[in-house]
């Protein structure tokens, strides 16, 4: 399948699809989209094409591992529909086990920028989201290279695992 209709019909499921009933950055402030040069989100392999014609986000490429990913970082002026995929997960990521079973983590990057994620936070999540996450992910990992970059970014979880927990 062509990765612009997997990103479109993932884009379609998390669409309404959030952490909480209303925009979370109320709670934060906005730390994830501040749109300084240290606060951004990678793109998934291929997911570039659905961010060419952006005005709100800068795209550049990182070291990630024994390769380069490219990471997007806000203006400070989202637009929530166009808004990537890492945008639209967030606080959780996607994570393939060593035995090869897809699930949906809290990301271990964002337990200390996230007040979602706070150890005292008493704030409940919408479950949905989680689960949608997760559909989003099974229908993606179907792309070889998005799988493979998948598992890639759970081994670096893994390492940050090793010192939040």
């Amino acid at each position: 399948m062509n990765k612009k209709l997997l990103y479109k019909k993932a884009y379609r499921i998390l669409e309404s699809s959030t952490p909480l009933k209303f925009d979370c950055g109320l709670v934060c402030d906005k730390k994830c989209c501040s749109g300084d040069n240290d606060s951004g989100m990678h793109l998934y392999p291929g997911e570039e094409m659905m961010h060419q014609a952006s005005d709100f986000l800068d795209i550049r490429k990182e070291p990630f591992g024994d390769s380069h990913i490219l990471f997007a970082v806000c203006n400070g002026s989202c637009i929530r529909k166009r808004r990537p995929l890492s945008c639209r997960t967030f606080p959780y990521a996607p994570y393939i086990d060593l035995s090869g079973k897809l699930t949906v983590i809290e990301d271990p990057r964002a337990k200390y920028l996230c007040p979602l994620l706070f150890d005292e936070a008493e704030i409940k999540l919408n479950r949905m989201f989680k689960r949608d996450i997760l559909k989003v992910f099974r229908i993606l990992i179907r792309d070889e290279e998005i799988k493979a970059y998948v598992h890639t970014l759970s081994r670096v979880l893994d390492e940050y695992l090793r010192f939040v927990l």
